[in-house]
């Protein structure tokens, strides 16, 4: 309803554009941890979990689920995240 999706500019390829125009098969790279020698994908402020980045959980006791809203999991009352047609 009027949001612009750029596709990728690879000739041909329906696929959204990520990064730099392009999707990830045709070159869009994913960010990646900042601590020397790591490979893997960056959560939050430039580092995966491995190395700090601090995922919240769920604030029912011994719960390890991450939460979605309000401190708690979807398990724990917490309603997912659906975005409605403003229309």
């Amino acid at each position: 309803h009027g949001a612009e999706l750029k596709l990728c500019s690879s000739e041909g390829c329906p696929n959204l554009a990520q990064r730099g125009g392009v999707c990830i098969r045709h070159g869009a790279q994913k960010k990646r941890c900042s601590s020397d020698g790591c490979t893997n994908i960056v959560v939050s402020r430039g580092v995966c979990k491995k190395h700090g980045a601090k995922v919240k959980q769920c604030s029912n006791g011994g719960c390890k689920n991450r939460v979605v809203k309000g401190g708690v999991c979807v398990k724990h009352g917490a309603k997912p995240k659906v975005k409605q047609c403003s229309n």
